[in-house]
């Protein structure tokens, strides 16, 4: 397996984790794993921290926590608002406003975030929603709110058949005081061709403006340093940890 960030920044995100539970701050962490694999044969392993959270995710924390509302009509630095995969802003007006949690009101038994097609779990062959990937490879942006160039869904050339991604897994570690929700998505390469890919991002399906209008938002986006090929007839495991560091 190849360990992508140094040792040196290994043991900062470790020293910032104690840092972490001796303050009593819990800590939001991520890591990203990537498997290719072909013919039953482990071509490329890979792990790294993920550390490309959005304002997006954070605007989101903040107006939750802060029971403050995303009022603001534009999208950026001390701004509270949230910015649509589209390009859209999304902003509290009068009886508006943007939430993580799938809402159903006429139907009680749908008012939960892990089926596929809610929250951050995608379904089959929607390249837009969940745990996607793409070609470009420019800097990360705290602002970016889409992947600047998405891998479409499909066997035509360039695309890759997006597997309904798996249900996900939460563990606590009781020793590290951690919780882990691990989520899960297998990509399939029958384009006829290899696939280089450059970024791999999460999107996060909001409930707004009522409880029939959902939209997608960039929470994460994670550029793959070096680049990764996923050959012809090939497959990629993509794997995001999200863990909270508890002091207790």
């Amino acid at each position: 397996m190849q360990i992508i960030d140094t040792p040196e920044i290994e043991a900062k995100y470790q020293r910032l984790e104690a840092l972490g539970k001796k303050l009593g701050v819990p800590l939001l962490c991520g890591q990203l794993d990537l498997q290719i694999g072909k013919n039953g044969k482990l071509l490329t392993h890979r792990k790294q921290r993920s550390h490309s959270w959005t304002r997006n995710a954070y605007n989101l924390i903040f107006c939750q926590l802060g029971s403050t509302n995303p009022t603001d009509a534009t999208f950026g630095s001390g701004l509270l608002s949230y910015k649509k995969t589209d390009g859209n802003i999304v902003r509290y007006t009068g009886d508006y406003g943007a939430w993580v949690t799938y809402i159903d009101y006429y139907n009680v038994e749908t008012r939960e975030n892990e089926s596929a097609g809610r929250g951050s779990r995608a379904a089959a062959n929607d390249a837009g929603h969940g745990i996607v990937i793409g070609t470009d490879g420019s800097l990360e942006s705290f602002d970016h709110y889409r992947l600047l160039s998405p891998i479409g869904s499909g066997l035509g050339a360039g695309q890759l058949s997006m597997i309904a991604q798996e249900a996900p897994v939460l563990s606590y570690d009781a020793g590290t005081k951690t919780l882990t929700d691990t989520l899960v998505r297998f990509m399939n390469n029958n384009s006829g061709g290899d696939i280089t890919a450059r970024e791999v991002g999460l999107i996060v399906k909001m409930q707004t403006y009522t409880a029939y209008s959902m939209s997608l938002f960039l929470f994460s986006r994670d550029v793959l340093s070096p680049e990764v090929v996923i050959p012809n007839a090939g497959q990629i495991r993509i794997q995001y940890s999200i863990s909270l560091v508890y002091p207790s």
